[in-house]
């Protein structure tokens, strides 16, 4: 069974997530010195303000767009979010926090408006994704940390179905002909599918973008030169992480 509890981080921080029942560990605490302390989303150029219009792609339980909000109160977000109780503890964080301005949907972004599977883990939510046999790159460190009977239990995953639309179809409602100042993509494997849902002409209004990539296949390649062929400077950073599980961050800014 998966509850939806309140986990500290840090004196007087807390966030809801989801946890499986009777689930000591929980992933937030990397996630929160991830965003909040190590500030990755505000490097390389990256820059944003009290009128930056963001769109978070694969919001998980909301700490991303927190800290935004945190840092620009004024900042309009729209958080994307596909899973049910991942969802859940994304709203539930932003009215504990009493954050305004941010809007929340319930969907996953791709290609083309379909419905699709995702796998949910309850024990590590924020790995949840629609392409599961990806996690098992990397595994065998993981085995030899935890052991393989732990591997098996925090991976156990929920099926879960979901609604997918395109990322322009999208912009066109929320934010119809305006600039958008910062495309944040972090959707587990799916990053491609999520830029191959934005029209040449939506691309014009994205002004930066940051996304984290797994590198299987030459997906970090093919989303460089993808951003580099749409008129952004681009940087790589490895994310901190073993590399073997190949984990990057991408920094997009447009070019002067």
């Amino acid at each position: 069974m998966t509850e939806i509890r309140s986990v500290q981080v840090a004196d007087g921080v807390s966030f809801f997530v989801p946890q499986a029942g009777g689930e000591q560990f929980s992933e937030v605490g990397f996630i929160y010195k991830e965003i909040f302390e190590d500030r990755t989303y505000l490097r390389h150029g990256i820059k944003l303000s009290d009128t930056s219009r963001i769109v978070d792609c694969g919001a998980n339980v909301g700490l991303f767009t927190l800290f935004v909000k945190q840092q620009f109160p004024g900042a309009q977000v729209l958080a994307m979010e596909p899973i049910p109780p991942i969802y859940e503890a994304l709203q539930r964080n932003l009215d504990a926090h009493g954050v305004k301005g941010v809007d929340t949907r319930r969907m996953a972004l791709g290609q083309r408006n379909e419905k699709v599977h995702f796998t949910f883990y309850p024990a590590v939510p924020g790995n949840s994704t629609r392409y599961p046999e990806q996690k098992k790159v990397g595994q065998e460190l993981t085995v030899e940390q935890i052991g393989q009977a732990e591997v098996d239990r925090v991976m156990t995953g929920l099926d879960v179905e979901a609604q997918v639309d395109r990322l322009s179809t999208v912009l066109r409602d929320w934010a119809p002909g305006e600039q958008i100042d910062l495309l944040k993509i972090d959707v587990e494997g799916a990053e491609l599918d999520v830029m191959q849902g934005l029209d040449d002409e939506d691309w014009l209004r994205i002004d930066q973008a940051v996304i984290e990539v797994q590198d299987l296949d030459g997906r970090l390649d093919t989303i460089i030169d993808t951003l580099d062929g749409k008129g952004f400077s681009v940087v790589v950073e490895r994310a901190e992480l073993p590399e073997v599980y190949r984990y990057y961050m991408v920094y997009a800014t447009r070019q002067p």
